[in-house]
Order: structure tokens, then sequence, then C-alpha cells
């Protein structure tokens, strides 16, 4: 089959989501993937959902959806034999992704280090998933997702007045199981510039959650510099509210989106008060309560319909049942049914669409207890790129053409740009990209909008040039940057560009070969393509909201990771179709639309409702297996994530907390117990966590092998050892702004790239000359080009 990652040969030794995402997004690009699992099964296999919920290692809808189309081998690597067999496997694949703990003595017993694997196959890419890395001083830290996204920053209040929560639906697991595919694919590009050696993918899941917030350490530190709070909880407008059958988000990402907020519910005089309304002031508990009559007088599609018509971001809040039903999924046919052995089950389809190598459909995830392994005849001689001329810049020569604005399409620009793309992105004077104006609150001086930090951190390794492309002559410029680009990339509502003409076939007609990412929010086709939205819009409509909160509360927003996660999919999906055109010299287009990859990062919901009929409350930060939760400490601002997994994870926090007494109390005897009188486990852990300071609670905990960690605030983050130890942080100069210290990528190649970013964002225009002179264009042309106003270096009337 005509596929961009056909003949791509895989083996995992992974579990759970992370590592089984990451090889299922490879199946979906045509790699074939073998599975190998221990005697007892992937764990997946005994989490469900199952048909009619009656529990079958065969028939695990989340199981099936994650492992579909992939070869298995049951296998036990105690036995010497079967070792032998597993490297011989491995002597004849390209990727080898595992998910053993840093440090764990069976990769060396199991030959799986990377000393045995250079002997096995000196040409193999090895991508290893773990916790926080596979160094540094919280390398060996056991973890729990909950523990994980606490660390992380992740689990915030949600309510006022109650313990901050986790997100749900394991939607992390799933981040971390995209940036191994986008390292995977990115080091087999580090492979082919010759190293002799296998190419290493330290994938950081702590760093993987970072990576997708706002970055809230560099707005901390902004904050900061003036003088101003820097963890103020300012909750977004209206945000989630309830209308007359059930829930909507109505987003406002601008002052004018409040406005016509104000105008639609009939209180346009509270338009002067939305900052005050966004940071809890006295005014918002009387602006709410004006505004609900009028919004219980409104069905979710009559408010979305009004909302969006008058260009207003709203979405409905859809579960696993409602999602089904959403005209924009259910026209682009999105759920597909497929087969849980004998039970067939709706889940999520491909998070990414081709022109030239469309998805299939997916295949029955393999059985456990057999050997169905690939039948992998002897490789070939190893692919020798001479288009990758060196291993620390993969994208070395790649002409990207940046027609983005805000924080999706950014995203990936600025990755292809960290590892040697040449990134030209576009704006204009008249309409910059928006993402300037993020957190423009914040004015200070007549160059304030290249000030934003959350601008300038989606907007490295660039360089930047200014079109207007409502002019002839804009348009004509940009299509000639478009013919000489490799790639462009775009995230507009569809019309945008269309009536630009830089759609895939208006380019294609001047560059064949080009490959255009198309990443709008809703999709090119459906209903609602025109549709405005952003994050929280993706968050809402995709079953991510719903699935975050407590079960006595509102549905939440998870107030971040929709636009990376939407870019780090678009650049899976990339780097697939470049090496199908260095094979076939064909360009395509790709289109990744935001609520489908939202979507398949929250596959359970609706997988749990087409097998057993049941939507499944929120579950605030409990765990269907044992228990957990966040709790006070002597701070009042400070939190504490716990999780007990076992028995043995109960008797050391016993012995921590100096309550012996509590062993032989059967509310608390095993796992089962304690979920069912987890109101009291709350309670003993609460009355002995408030009485100490954050940082002694976890200490005590660690030593005991009990995971812990505490909730990391956004004024925190620089300060983190782990961070500093593995170089997740790199100082850039920027022109106006200083020296600042940016996040990086949560992973790291060996060998390969040894920074993270190579140069600060551009200021608005800077690289006219530089990029229009390369085009042709004189000195006098530019400086005409300038005068008329297509292009210039400050924003019209700013």
């Amino acid at each position: 089959m005509n596929l961009p990652l056909a003949g791509l040969r895989v083996v995992e030794l992974a579990s759970e989501i992370a590592g089984p995402y990451c090889t299922k997004l490879l199946v979906d690009l045509g790699a074939d993937v073998c599975k190998l699992e221990p005697p007892t099964g992937d764990p997946l296999r005994q989490w469900g959902p199952f048909p009619a919920g009656r529990p079958h290692p065969e028939r695990s809808g989340l199981f099936a959806y994650l492992n579909a189309g992939k070869h298995g081998i049951t296998v036990d690597l105690a036995d010497e034999n079967r070792i032998e067999a597993v490297h011989g496997m491995l002597s004849r694949a390209d990727v080898f992704v595992e998910d053993l703990p840093a440090n764990a003595p069976e990769r060396v017993q199991w030959g799986l280090d990377t000393e045995t694997l250079g002997r096995i196959n000196p040409d193999l890419v090895v991508v290893r998933i773990s916790s926080f890395g596979q160094a540094g001083p919280l390398c060996d830290r056991v973890t729990t997702p909950l523990t994980l996204q606490a660390a992380a920053g992740w689990v915030n209040v949600r309510e006022p007045g109650r313990a901050p929560v986790q997100a749900g639906a394991r939607i992390p697991e799933y981040i971390a199981g995209g940036y191994a595919a986008l390292g995977a694919l990115t080091a087999l590009r580090v492979a082919a510039a010759g190293t002799n050696r296998p190419v290493e993918v330290d994938v950081s899941m702590f760093e993987s959650l970072l990576s997708t917030l706002p970055y809230p350490m560099l707005m901390a530190a902004r904050l900061k510099s003036l003088g101003l709070p820097t963890n103020s909880k300012a909750a977004p407008m209206l945000g989630i509210v309830r209308a007359a059958d059930g829930w909507v988000g109505i987003n406002c990402l601008t002052g004018q989106h409040w406005l016509d907020v104000c105008a639609m519910v009939g209180l346009p005089e509270f338009g002067e008060h939305q900052i005050a309304i966004m940071l809890g002031g006295p005014e918002r508990e009387e602006f709410f309560a004006k505004a609900q009559p009028f919004l219980d007088s409104m069905t979710v599609a009559d408010l979305v319909e009004l909302s969006q018509a008058m260009r207003i971001p709203a979405a409905p809040v859809t579960e696993g049942d409602t999602i089904l039903a959403c005209p924009q999924y259910a026209e682009r046919g999105f759920f597909i049914e497929a087969a849980a052995d004998a039970s067939q089950f709706t889940r999520p389809g491909a998070p990414f669409r081709f022109s030239k190598t469309p998805v299939p459909p997916p295949l029955p995830a393999p059985a456990l207890g057999r050997d169905a392994q690939a039948a992998w005849g002897e490789r070939g001689a190893h692919r020798r790129d001479g288009d990758v001329p060196h291993v620390a810049l993969p994208f070395d020569g790649l002409k990207v053409f940046d027609l983005s604005t805000f924080w999706a399409g950014a995203y990936l620009t600025c990755y292809l740009g960290a590892f040697g793309a040449d990134v030209v992105k576009v704006e204009s004077i008249q309409r910059p990209d928006g993402h300037r104006y993020s957190g423009s609150l914040l004015r200070e001086g007549e160059d304030w909008y290249e000030r934003g930090p959350l601008w300038q951190g989606t907007n490295l390794n660039k360089r930047d040039i200014t079109l207007d492309l409502n002019s002839a002559a804009g348009r004509e410029l940009a299509l000639r940057l478009a013919a000489e680009a490799d790639v462009v990339v775009e995230n507009f509502s569809p019309r945008v560009v269309e009536q630009f003409g830089l759609d895939y076939e208006s380019l294609a007609k001047i560059n064949p070969g080009v490959i255009m990412v198309r990443m709008p929010g809703f999709g090119l086709e459906g209903p609602w393509r025109d549709y405005v939205g952003w994050a929280l819009n993706i968050e809402q409509v995709s079953g991510m909201s719903a699935m975050t909160g407590y079960p006595d509360g509102p549905p939440c927003n998870l107030q971040g990771p929709a636009d990376p996660i939407a870019g780090v999919h678009a650049g899976v999906a990339l780097l697939a179709a470049l090496e199908h055109r260095r094979s076939t010299g064909e360009g395509q287009l790709i289109e990744v639309a935001q609520i489908e990859v939202g979507a398949a990062v929250t596959a359970e919901p609706v997988i749990e409702y087409s097998l057993t009929g049941r939507v499944r409350p929120r579950e605030g930060n409990r765990h269907r297996e044992y228990a957990q939760g966040v709790y006070p400490t002597a701070r009042t601002d400070e939190w504490i994530a716990i999780s007990v997994r076992d028995d043995a994870d109960w008797v050391a926090l016993l012995a921590a907390i100096d309550r012996d007494e509590l062993r032989d109390d059967p509310r608390f005897a095993t796992a089962e117990a304690r979920r069912q009188h987890h109101d009291e486990f709350d309670e003993v852990l609460a009355s002995w966590t408030s009485r100490r300071p954050a940082g002694e609670l976890v200490a005590t905990l660690v030593r005991q092998r009990v995971p812990a960690e505490r909730l990391l605030a956004a004024d925190e983050m620089y300060d983190v050892e782990q961070l500093d130890a593995r170089g997740f942080y790199q100082d850039l100069a920027h022109p106006i702004t200083g020296r600042q210290r940016f996040p990086g990528w949560p992973f790291q190649i060996s060998p390969g790239p040894a920074h993270h970013h190579r140069t600060a964002a551009p200021t608005l225009g800077q690289h006219n000359a530089e990029v229009l002179g390369a085009l042709g264009l004189s000195d006098a042309e530019i400086a005409a080009l300038q005068e008329q106003r297509v292009i210039g270096q400050r924003i019209l009337n700013a």
C-alpha cells in the first residue's frame, strides 16, 4: 500500500499508553510494528473498557485502539532463547521503542542497553520513554500519572475552595507518546546522516507535560519583572457555562470577543469590567447571576450557533455519547467502527489526513499468547541521505514557508527551525500574528508587541517578514516564496488562505513537490469549517473538558495543551510525508484538524460508551485501581499529590506518618478497601500533610518509595534541578527584551542536536530585506514596498 512509512520496521516493548500510542501513530503512517508482551500481557488489557463491562484480556477497547494493526509476540524475557529471538528481530528493525524505567536492571539483563544494541544493529533508532528521562537527580523517582502531572504543573485549581484537580482521561500519557513519535522520526533523519551507532531518543514524560503548557515560566518571569503577582488565577471568560440542555464553552480570546459576549447576553454595561471579572472580583458573581437567565433560555446548539455568527469562539462540551452527534465529527466521518475481538466498538480515526497517502482502516490488535511476529527478512543497506549532512541539524536545507498564526502551527515550525530548517514566517503590519497580543495587558513602551513571552516562545528559530496579502504585490511575493519552499504551514480558518490564493491546489500548480500542512481548528470541510476557535474550544468539543473536574462539579478547561498537541501530531505527519517525497518525489496536502487530534488523545470516553452504553463521570483526582489524592500542606498555597498503588505503598506510608495502628484497620487493608473508604483515606492523609511543609512531605515519602510530588507553580519552573541537569532550558538573547531562558523539547537525541534552539524570536519584519533580496528584489524595490505599506517593521496604529 502507498503509505509514507511503508517498509519501516518497528519493535515495541512498551505497555499502557505512551509507548503504544507512539507506535500506533507509526502504524497509521504505514510502519510495520511488532509488539512484545510478557505472558501476563500489557496491563492495558485489564483496564478496559470491555463490552458490557465484562473484563476479558482480548476485549479491551482501549488496548484495541492503541495496538490496532500491530503484529504480536508473547515472550518471556527470562528465557535466554527468547531473548536471542528478540535480538534477531532487533537486528532487522529500524526503530525500537521501550518504556523501561531509567536504570532498570532488565535493560542490561535482556541485552537492550546501548552497547549491546550497538553490536546487534548499529543503525537502530532507540526510543526510551520514562518518567523523568534516563539521567538527572529525579530519574529514579517513583511516579504515577497523578504525581507526574503534579510535578509538571498540570494539577490546577479548577474550582475555588477545593483541592486542585488533574487532567482526566489519561491525556498526558498520549502527549508523551506523540512526542516520542516525533523524536523517532527526527532520529531517523539523524541516523541517515551516518552515525555508526544506535541513535537514542531519551523521552521525558515530565518534560513532555511542561512542553505543552502555555509558557507559564516565561509569563511568570515577565510579571515578576514588572512587579506583578506571578501566580494569579485569571479565569477565561465566559469559560464553561450551563445552557438549557448541557454545558457549553464560550471563550473570549480578545477584548472584542468580551464586548460581543456582553452584547449577546444583554449586559453591555459589563464591557469595561473584563479584567475584574476574570480575576474573580465582586463584579464576577453579579455578572454571572445576570447572565444565567439568558443562558438558561438557550440550548447548547443555539448558543454555539449564535456565538459563532458573532465570531465569538464557542463550542459544545461533549462526552462519550454526545460527541458522536456533533455535526462536524459526524459529517467528516471521523469516528469509525473497529473490532475488539468479537465485539464492534467506535473509536477515533487517525489524527491526520493525507491527499496522496491516506491512512487505511485499522486492522485488529494482536492476540495474547500467540507468536505472530512479522516475517522480516534481512535488512538491506542502511539508507544514507546526502540531504542530512550533519547529525546536529537533521532538517538542514529544508525550506519552510510559515503562514501560521497563534500557537499550533507556529509550534511545528519552531520545532523544524530548531534543528536546521530555514523557516520564513509571514505577518503583516496591518494584521500581525494575533499571538503577539497574548498578554497584551502588559503593554510596555511603543514596541510592546515585541515583548510578549508567549509569542517569543513559539517563534524561536525563524526569520520574519511582513507582506500585506490584501495587496497584489504581497500575494505575488508570497507565491514566489511558496514556489521555492519544501513545506508550507498554515493554521487559519480555511477561508483565509483560500481567499489569498495560497491553498494547496494553487500552490501545487507552481510547486508540484510542495508539502502543505493545513491545521484548521475544525477541518477543511464540514458544517463548522469556518467556525472560529482556539485551544479551549478544542478541549471542550473533543471531550477533554468533560473528563476533567470533580464528579459533583462542572467540566473544566485544561487551559493549555490543545495547540502544542496539534503541532506535535502535525510534525509527525509532516516528517512521514517528507520520507514519502524522498522516495517518490511526490508532494501532498496534509490536513490536521485540531478537534480530531484532541479526540484522538481523548479516546477512552467514546470507546467506553460504545462498548458499555455508559458515560463515566468525572473522577477528580481518583484512580480506578488504587487510592490517591491531592492534599493540603502547612502553607495554604501549597499542595501535595500522593498515590498509594498497592499494599507495599500503604505499609511504607504508615511508617512515614507513624500510624502503624492502621495496618489492621479493615477499611484500609486492601487496595479495594482503600478505594471503598476513600473519604476516610483522604482524612488520614490530610491530617498528616496539613501540618507539614510540602518539601518535607515529599522527601519523607520519596525515601519510602511512595509516589509523591508537590504541585509545581509557574514561578518555580526555572528552579527544578532535574531540568537544569538535562539542559531543558536554553538562554537566548532577544534584541528588545534581552536574555531569557526558553524551554526546549522533551527529548534528547544522541548523537544529535546539542541544543534545543538556534535563535531568539525575530522582530516584526526583521528579515524583509534579507528574504526579499534573496528573491532578487533590489534595494529600491524593497524601499518602494515599504513606502506602499506592503512590508514594514512596525504595526500600523499600534
